[in-house]
């Protein structure tokens, strides 16, 4: 397999653990956010401890994310940079190449 189908296809991958991970932050934030209105309502009360673990599943992900983010942006970096597509990134490969 060559360096840029692999690198599209960890890219692939990463946006595929993205996606989930955006869809499980979505339902924690509902539930976070339905728990907090019914007990600030009066309807339901949860304790301390259930509020702390609504509010924990709601940011689990969140530095999970931004890390896929950093590598999905190095990836298209690489792409960019690397394999180009064209005249213009056969050139930049060359002048690299050069360049050692």
């Amino acid at each position: 397999m060559s360096d840029i189908s692999e690198l599209r296809r960890r890219r692939q991958a990463l946006e595929t653990q993205l996606g989930a991970l955006g869809e499980q932050r979505e339902h924690a934030f509902r539930a976070n956010s339905d728990a907090r209105a019914l007990q600030d309502a009066g309807v339901t009360h949860h304790d301390g401890a259930e509020m702390k673990q609504f509010s924990d599943a709601e940011i689990a992900g969140d530095s999970t994310m931004t890390d896929l983010r950093r590598e999905i942006a190095l990836i298209d970096d690489e792409l960019e940079r690397n394999h180009g597509s064209g005249l213009a990134g056969r050139g930049r490969t060359i002048m690299r190449w050069l360049r050692r």
